[in-house]
């Protein structure tokens, strides 16, 4: 990278990116209203969805929960589903798909990633062949509520590939796929793995490691998804506390090389990827860290020459009790710049907040809480990270509470 020329495309889908683009406009207003759109009832419904949305142009909305559905495993293996906006403001559930816990996959615990044809593409952290883990496409259906196929395109064997792929999928401009896997590899630290697409539909994907992490100097333990910019460079954190590049081959080479940017140099909890802010410039969140220990947000600026430091500021950190506590996942952000994300705990309740940082002129950033959630109706522990949708509103999930303790989808509107 030189200076700060560093064009990012955001990771996930193809449709988020579209719907940030569309709605991000509106920043939340100071009164923010929640409301609950789904609250999941365990067996077939799903249960405890830990983590994030997508959404398509029309403005439905699309996830995993980490358990519930069919299967064998206790509490069932988990599912994918849909929700549509219908009449009177109500929203309809279609589980897309229950897993069975075999060569299928089991507890998807990350969230999905689109193509440009409307095919799902996801992980589970079980199941498959070795029970290592999963990669899996669900395929778009022919008409509306349709049929839709689960083809599983990559099990996971073990210490060679990695183990426990813990991250939403990102795309290249070729079609290919890349993730983490949270443990195996060569050393144990887990992997940075790319999918390269078939050059026929149909035809099988071939698995590259790119990485193999050793814990001592490179970070331990990939965690969250990636962000790749316009020189197919891919960004992403360990749950070790380092933030990280991943440079593809010069010509005429096939070696990739992993470039430590950051160290926290504590285990933080990294665990919910990056955000791809202007000229360059990183932002993201610690579970821990800061002077109270309950969490920060921060910003890695590039070097202004090449090959120089890169510089990590905090933005904000959380005081912990009704503040907030341990933020762990990725940030969105609005055209204005405010920065918006959710705390797994704390809060009037302590059982979890969404918030809105916005910086000001003098350089400090002010923190404003949108919700407290109750553990009641509204659900409890919104670990997962959030995003906008229709008509600037945002999207999340918790991964219990509700009526029957199982989680929720909410919304956070101006």
């Amino acid at each position: 990278m030189k200076g700060n020329e560093t064009g990012f495309a955001i990771a996930g889908s193809l449709a988020v990116f579209v719907a940030i683009l569309m709605f991000v406009g509106n920043a939340i207003a100071a009164d923010p209203t929640e409301r609950v759109l789904h609250r999941f009832r365990g067996g077939k419904d799903g249960s405890a969805p830990s983590a994030g949305l997508i959404a398509d142009k029309a403005g439905n909305l699309y996830g995993t929960t980490t358990n519930g559905g069919a299967g064998s495993c206790q509490g069932g293996c988990g599912t994918v589903f849909e929700l549509s906006p219908a009449a009177a403001g109500r929203w309809t559930e279609t589980v897309l798909y229950g897993f069975k816990g075999g060569n299928d996959g089991a507890i998807p615990q990350t969230g999905l990633t689109f193509d440009a044809a409307g095919n799902l593409y996801g992980t589970t952290i079980h199941g498959g062949m070795l029970g290592d883990g999963t990669v899996f496409q669900l395929t778009a259906a022919a008409t509306a509520g349709g049929v839709r196929t689960l083809n599983v395109l990559h099990s996971f064997v073990g210490p060679t590939e990695g183990e426990y792929p813990w991250g939403s999928l990102t795309f290249d401009q070729a079609g290919n796929l890349y993730g983490p896997t949270l443990f195996g590899g060569r050393f144990g630290g887990g992997t940075i793995f790319q999918l390269v697409a078939p050059a026929t539909a149909g035809g099988a994907w071939t698995l590259n490691v790119l990485h193999h992490f050793k814990g001592v100097t490179d970070g331990l333990d990939p965690v969250g998804a990636l962000i790749i910019d316009s020189k197919g460079a891919l960004y992403g954190t360990t749950y070790g506390g380092a933030v990280f590049k991943q440079v593809p081959p010069a010509t005429g080479h096939t070696a990739w090389t992993l470039q430590v940017l950051h160290n926290f140099n504590s285990v933080l909890g990294l665990s919910g990827g990056l955000l791809a802010g202007k000229n360059g410039v990183l932002y993201g969140a610690t579970a821990l860290g800061g002077s109270a220990n309950q969490g920060t947000v921060f910003k890695l600026t590039p070097p202004a020459t090449h090959g120089g430091a890169w510089t990590a500021s905090t933005l904000y950190e959380f005081t912990g009790g009704s503040d907030g506590e341990y933020p762990q996942n990725a940030l969105v952000a609005d055209k204005a710049g405010n920065l918006y994300g959710a705390t797994e705990s704390g809060g009037t309740s302590g059982l979890g907040t969404s918030f809105k940082l916005s910086p000001t002129q003098h350089g400090a950033w002010t923190k404003t809480a949108l919700h407290n959630f109750t553990g009641d109706r509204d659900g409890s522990g919104p670990g997962a990270g959030l995003i906008f949708a229709r008509q600037g509103a945002l999207y999340g999930t918790t991964v219990a509470g509700g009526s029957s303790g199982n989680g929720t989808v909410f919304e956070v509107a101006p």
